[in-house]
């Protein structure tokens, strides 16, 4: 085995260090959040049965679901906290109709609950029907909350995250969750959030 003159010795050392620096720099660089593709076009699949279109009306009306929601509340729900009890009860303007949506040809709805005096929506229950009646199915709490209905039957929640350095306008970061409908009620799906993206 033939020996390494003492400049081959560094050089070899300084290449073996460097590539251990760029390893560390690329493994530590700041999360650059999801790729954003182009909307593929819709194909007949999206509406086979089990999946969720959006053309649907509303089935109760507002007093209709503040009405349940409140009596959910009075039956002692883990969902209906003391902050949407509250709003439910003292703010008329507080409640407005998000999506509504069918997903395996049952009929559901979305509604909106806002702050009092603020337009940023803090939580958003999801109303199906049953027997004629309203029935309440999820509960999604956030801050500046969405509840959208996404593809095959689910519904996504979307909410921003701010840093300390962000402004109230513009937050860096975002979390999403997904629920879908299965067996008669709602699922969670994992959450995935960014903070600090760019």
């Amino acid at each position: 085995m033939s020996r390494l003159s003492p400049p081959a010795l560094v050089a070899l050392i300084a290449g073996a260090v460097l590539v251990t620096l760029l390893l560390i720099v690329h493994l530590t660089q700041a999360d650059r959040g999801l790729r954003v593709e182009a909307v593929a076009q819709q194909t007949d699949a999206a509406d086979a049965p089990g999946t969720g279109t959006t053309d649907a009306e509303p089935v109760f009306s507002l007093e209709e679901v503040r009405s349940h929601l409140l009596d959910e509340d009075s039956e002692g729900s883990s969902t209906i906290d003391a902050e949407l009890t509250e709003t439910l009860l003292y703010c008329d303007e507080c409640l407005s109709q998000g999506a509504a949506l069918t997903i395996e040809e049952k009929p559901f709805q979305v509604v909106l609950l806002t702050e009092p005096g603020e337009d940023s929506v803090f939580a958003a229950a999801v109303i199906g029907e049953e027997g004629g009646q309203p029935r309440l199915h999820l509960v999604v709490s956030g801050q500046d909350l969405s509840l959208t209905p996404g593809r095959g039957g689910t519904l996504v929640a979307q909410e921003p995250r701010f840093t300390a350095a962000d402004e109230a306008c513009c937050p860096t970061g975002w979390s999403v969750q997904v629920y879908r409908f299965h067996d008669g009620r709602f699922e969670a799906g994992q959450r995935i959030s960014s903070v600090g993206a760019t």
